[in-house]
């Protein structure tokens, strides 16, 4: 059995984060691979400040903070891995000197159509971070969430709670109960549907 050779060396998150790069495109590092992300849709902005600001608000006073494009240095081989998580809830102090967030707590993704194998495929390498303890999913083509989060002996559940339309969205990391159509507000967007 012969090995394939591996045409290009790979890239480590120091080299990652020196590159400049000249366009507007977002990057993230991917087992040693720099690779592209799509460009958001209007949906996606529109919920995603949402979110934030929903978040934001439930946090006012504590020591924890929403970041939106919230760079993540997984655990699993940190050294050659960079992803940027739409949205992310971080009580670690602030440092200028780390561009990336190593203990979040709740991680959020918003799934677009041309990404969401790539984003889904996050789920494994976000819940491997011992300090992640939800996990949401919010879809950008109808009203519906994906949630995941750890149960009380620190394991994650075989399915998601699937949260459609007016369904309370409750993320106990940060003490936030509404209607997840909230989210939504202006987009007209569909119902989603129950199927995972």
């Amino acid at each position: 059995m012969t090995l394939a050779l591996r045409k290009t060396p790979l890239v480590t998150i120091d080299d990652f984060l020196a590159m400049a790069f000249d366009d507007d495109t977002r990057y993230e590092l991917v087992d040693g691979e720099v690779v592209a992300q799509a460009h958001p849709s209007r949906a996606h902005g529109a919920i995603q400040s949402a979110l934030a600001r929903h978040i934001g608000n439930a946090l006012d006073g504590t020591a924890c903070q929403p970041v939106t494009e919230a760079g993540i240095r997984p655990h699993f081989d940190p050294t050659h891995n960079y992803r940027a998580a739409d949205l992310a809830v971080t009580c670690e102090p602030f440092d200028e000197g780390i561009p990336y967030l190593e203990a979040p707590i709740l991680l959020v993704e918003i799934l677009s159509p041309t990404e969401e194998a790539k984003q889904r495929a996050k789920l494994h390498v976000y819940a491997a971070m011992p300090s992640v303890r939800e996990i949401l999913f919010l879809d950008s083509l109808s009203m519906r969430a994906e949630l995941h989060r750890r149960d009380a002996g620190g394991l994650w559940p075989e399915r998601p709670e699937v949260l459609i339309g007016d369904e309370t969205l409750r993320l106990d990391t940060v003490a936030l109960e509404m209607p997840l159509s909230r989210l939504y507000q202006g987009l007209n967007l569909p119902v989603g549907d129950r199927v995972v």
